[in-house]
């Protein structure tokens, strides 16, 4: 019954007309740019036995950084992604709301990937937080489920016309010891499937902006675009420094692909993007 319960209330969030704002939004960037790459902002700090004075200097230093890094690629970017290599070093009320305004002065969004994790009601106040420092899209894993987990991060979403993407098979060597175990859906113990089917099957009941499946394995890629048919994005991390094919990628089913340390530790950043968009178009 409470099960019942967290699917009306999802489904009273849907029929607002808002689920799809987000996922508007990458697909018309997309179709302006020409481009289906998605550039992470993965810098890192090194704030490592240093005073106050040196520690200041190494987050300006780190934020001009990510600040140049998206002047030269906006062009080639359908979208930049933020994690805590950034938001812990800069801030999420600092250098975070500056970084993400820039973003959106390149006519871009901004999604932040913390995975969120938790109970409703702390994720309710980190979506706030992140939401208020201007991200268009946060990432979320569906572990935790929708009642009492996640029902509070898309009533945020629903309410303020962000995004919301779901993990379903992350691009690491181990994601097979998670997502790839084998469970039983039912009280029955029968139909057992593997879990990232059972959260692609749940990305598209909760009408998600997309999903996260790593370009490292294009196998899972088919066989999750297979479940979910056309109306949701697989966006693919995993691009370049992992491994990862962004051709193999999009190939398989992939609508967008991330890539970060390929490109922001390139000796020329803009033609790093521009060579990955050239592999895919």
């Amino acid at each position: 019954m409470l099960g019942l319960i967290a699917l009306l209330t999802l489904k009273s969030f849907r029929e607002r007309g808002v689920s799809s704002v987000y996922k508007r939004k990458l697909t018309a960037s997309s179709f302006v740019r020409k481009s289906k790459l998605i550039i992470g902002l993965d810098f890192v700090a090194d704030l490592s036995g240093k005073d106050s004075a040196t520690m200041r200097t190494e987050r300006d230093r780190l934020e001009q950084a990510a600040l140049q890094v998206i002047s030269q690629t906006a062009e080639h970017a359908v979208a930049f992604k933020i994690n805590r290599h950034l938001i812990l070093p800069l801030g999420i009320s600092e250098g975070i709301p500056r970084i993400v305004d820039k973003i959106h002065d390149e006519g871009l969004t901004a999604i932040v990937d913390c995975k969120l994790n938790d109970i409703g009601n702390t994720n309710k106040v980190i979506t706030k937080y992140y939401f208020d420092a201007g991200f268009d899209a946060i990432i979320v894993n569906p572990f935790v489920g929708m009642e009492g987990g996640l029902d509070s991060v898309f009533e945020a979403a629903t309410n303020r016309k962000r995004g919301i993407i779901t993990l379903c098979y992350m691009s690491h060597p181990a994601a097979k010891d998670g997502y790839g175990l084998t469970i039983a859906p039912d009280d029955k113990v029968k139909n057992a499937e593997p879990l990232y089917i059972r959260f692609a099957r749940q990305a598209r009941l909760w009408d998600v902006d997309g999903i996260i499946v790593g370009a490292t394995h294009p196998e899972k890629i088919r066989e999750i675009r297979a479940v979910l048919g056309d109306d949701i994005p697989i966006i693919c991390p995993g691009v370049g420094a992992q491994g990862g094919s962004a051709r193999d990628a999009i190939d398989a089913g992939a609508s967008f692909v991330i890539a970060a340390r390929s490109i922001i530790e390139a000796p020329d950043p803009a033609a790093a993007a521009a060579s990955i968009i050239s592999e895919i178009r």
